[in-house]
């Protein structure tokens, strides 16, 4: 079977199935398709634009109310919200991620207060909070969180993000 027909009847599974789907990487497991291909397949069969409009589409239907994508951290209680302004596929930089242009919205992180007691706090808050040596610390949490956005679009989406410019 061609790139272009396993594509289609892949998508056409999804289509029934209801996408995005947070089992997109089962089903296409189970499909024996290579997502890792998604992009450019996708590319080659409807042409560039079309492919944009197609992960753009796909991108915003996991938005909430205009409020960004809710990325749950570490279970239901804690999240990020992920704001995505431009998305785009470049082949050349690469084929699994499509690059968004990006910021973060409404965040429920749990941390500690002064007394090292648990709270929630936002994103903001944290590095509002942070203190000289807790650098290292800050940028880990946001790989950790960049990691969880990453897999929550690859899961339900196909593709994966790839965090080009920060607004």
């Amino acid at each position: 079977m061609n790139n272009m027909s396993e594509l289609n009847k892949f998508l056409k599974v999804m289509n029934k199935m209801g996408y995005p789907n947070p089992n997109t990487k089962t089903i296409a497991r189970s499909m024996d398709y290579d997502l890792d291909e998604f992009l450019p397949n996708l590319i080659e069969e409807v042409g560039e634009e079309r492919a944009e409009e197609f992960t753009e589409n796909a991108l915003s239907k996991l938005s909430e109310d205009g409020k960004g994508i809710k990325i749950p951290i570490n279970g239901p209680d804690e999240y990020v919200y992920l704001d995505i302004y431009e998305s785009r596929i470049d082949l050349d930089e690469t084929e699994t991620q499509v690059l968004i242009n990006w910021g973060w919205g409404e965040s429920r992180l749990l941390s500690q207060d002064e007394n090292g007691d648990d709270t929630y706090k936002t994103l903001d808050q944290i590095y509002d909070d942070i203190g000289m040596g807790e650098w290292g610390e800050w940028d880990e949490m946001i790989d950790s969180i960049h990691n969880e956005c990453y897999d929550y679009i690859k899961n339900n989406c196909g593709f994966g993000i790839w965090f080009d410019k920060q607004q």
